[in-house]
């Protein structure tokens, strides 16, 4: 009997050790985010919105342009070009030629990093500050964005994109014709006009070059709907003999409507509505599109258009599984690295 009211004592320590062990952990972590977010504050990158009184990142004060000059005259470097080509290519690689379409972990939103001949392009911004987008761009070797669009005004869309623009200066924003426009929206605008981009509303039709690429704005198929989620944009990006297609955040209908226009969707891969969501990828479009390749880029992608795809003899890869998805095309083939 001794032994077994040890044995209890035993397991009753145990527990209250390991109580006080989580209550430690969370303790620690609060403190470490305290820091971080103090720290953020006196170095000046934690703003108070003029508007809403909530916290923003800001990166207007950076002035990365007075950064001293490092020079390496006379300094001879290694050569590491024999053993650097044996290194295997992470998540976040991104080539210098050819097209590389990039699915970025965006929280609960979607952002797609498009590089074409080093011309660069980001679709769409994601959830929360942006400061995760703007690590995984420069993880990139992204440096300076050509141009950016705002797929979708929904702030799950766009929380990163006045980071994004303050940081890797585009030159143009293309945007959509709404009334409906959340608070992300707006500072995203005002970080447009403070930087000096050029605003361009993106009709269908619309088409421009990025490097040897031409990317051509195939919705929305009309302007001003009821549910304005299909207000949002949609595009295709056309390489030598490949193409790509990225839906954004419209629903079924916006995808019917964008099909049935006589807009071309017929492509290589297609980067699936509302991140594989069953508020898009009907079949309609899956039958006009005929994709080789499908990203679903969305948490918790439904199973009822993976199974819809796979029907259609598509390839899925699901961000859920795989984490950030590259897709490569030199003119001819794609390749995916998921």
């Amino acid at each position: 009997m001794a032994r077994e009211g040890e044995k209890r004592s035993h397991i009753r320590r145990r527990k209250k050790g390991c109580l006080t062990g989580c209550l430690t952990n969370i303790l620690l972590v609060l403190g470490v985010a305290a820091a971080i977010f103090v720290g953020a504050h006196v170095l000046g990158f934690v703003k108070t919105d003029s508007t809403t009184g909530a916290p923003i990142i800001s990166f207007d004060h950076i002035g990365l342009e007075n950064l001293p000059e490092i020079k390496l005259d006379g300094t001879k470097l290694p050569d590491l070009s024999g053993w650097t080509k044996q290194l295997p290519k992470w998540a976040y690689h991104v080539e210098s030629s050819g097209l590389t379409v990039k699915t970025l972990r965006a929280g609960d939103g979607e952002a797609v990093l498009v590089c074409a001949d080093g011309y660069t392009l980001l679709l769409g911004a994601g959830s929360g500050s942006g400061v995760t987008l703007c690590a995984q761009t420069l993880l990139s070797g992204v440096n300076r964005l050509s141009a950016a669009a705002a797929m979708s005004a929904e702030d799950a869309q766009l929380g990163g994109m006045s980071a994004a623009m303050t940081l890797f200066k585009p030159e143009y924003l293309f945007v959509q014709n709404t009334q409906t426009k959340g608070k992300a929206y707006a500072r995203m605008m005002d970080t447009a006009e403070k930087q000096g981009v050029k605003l361009v509303t993106a009709d269908q039709g619309l088409a421009f070059t990025l490097g040897r690429a031409t990317v051509t704005f195939i919705g929305p198929a009309r302007k001003q709907h009821t549910d304005s989620r299909d207000d949002g944009l949609s595009l295709r990006i056309d390489y030598g003999g490949t193409s790509v297609v990225v839906m954004g955040g419209i629903t079924s209908a916006g995808e019917k409507e964008i099909a049935s226009s006589g807009a071309n969707v017929k492509c290589s891969a297609l980067i699936a509505a509302r991140g594989g969501s069953d508020a898009g990828t009907c079949l309609e479009l899956v039958s006009a599109a005929q994709p080789q390749i499908a990203f679903l880029t969305g948490k918790e992608p439904a199973n009822s258009v993976r199974i819809r795809l796979q029907k259609a003899g598509v390839q899925v890869y699901a961000a859920k599984e795989n984490g950030v998805m590259t897709l490569y095309s030199d003119g001819q083939t794609l390749t995916v690295t998921p």
